[in-house]
């Protein structure tokens, strides 16, 4: 089965790749953790959501593209390796199918059983027409959690555990899935405090004209903007 006729079929695919190929992300990751970005390299920063007292002590930050120049390293890593293909995949113009946020996911210590959800949310998506692709951006450890996910569709169910899978991260390999269809949620785990799991996440959307005020709003509700200009 082709890599597109998977991810219509089953909403995920996976997608192998040189690890080399991330190291201008993780360049641009250790220099804001130095304090060392350029200035118009801009990072916005997002903490996790509290939803009760086992994530009072979560430590988990999305660093954001939050500048057309910091979307473009992340543009640059995906358009300039085997990771291409992912906007083949989706959608149904290669054109229209743009990487409109961009970011990296970075957990401390453990993590509890985490909230299903979806990433887009929005009545006038559809399916096939948004994407987000994640993979580690250092190396891995065995014991951190994967990413778990559902069979269910939103609104067909709320039973999520008894149709759960989890799907180990690997070095190399990148996670493509729906952004509406796909439910989904991280992998609880325990790790030392001082343990980083870092993700790096492209999402996807179809710039399809009546679409683009779908994904700014979808942005204005996540708290991070979308760049719909091409690449």
């Amino acid at each position: 089965m082709s890599k597109r006729k998977e991810f219509q079929a089953r909403r995920l695919t996976k997608l192998a790749f040189s690890f080399d190929a991330l190291e201008p992300i993780r360049q641009l990751y250790h220099s804001l953790h130095a304090d060392q970005l350029s200035e118009e390299i801009k990072i916005g920063i997002k903490a996790h959501e509290d939803y009760g007292d086992e994530f009072a002590n979560i430590k988990m930050r999305w660093y954001f593209a939050n500048s057309p120049e910091a979307l473009q390293i992340f543009r640059d890593v995906l358009d300039g390796c085997e990771l291409a293909v992912s906007r083949d995949v989706v959608g149904s113009s290669r054109n229209r199918m743009r990487v409109i946020q961009a970011n990296i996911v970075e957990i401390s210590g453990s993590y509890p059983e985490g909230r299903w959800h979806s990433d887009f949310a929005d009545p006038r998506l559809g399916m096939n027409e948004s994407a987000t692709l994640l993979t580690p951006l250092l190396p891995f450890e065995s014991h951190f959690g994967g990413l778990e996910t559902t069979s269910v569709i939103r609104g067909e169910s709320l039973d999520y555990d008894d149709h759960a899978t989890v799907h180990r991260y690997r070095e190399g390999e990148a996670i493509l899935f729906d952004g509406t269809g796909t439910i989904h949620r991280t992998q609880s785990y325990q790790a030392a405090e001082h343990e980083r799991r870092v993700l790096v996440c492209w999402q996807f959307g179809d710039v399809r004209s009546d679409l683009i005020p779908v994904f700014r709003r979808i942005g204005k509700k996540n708290g991070d903007p979308m760049f719909m200009h091409g690449h």
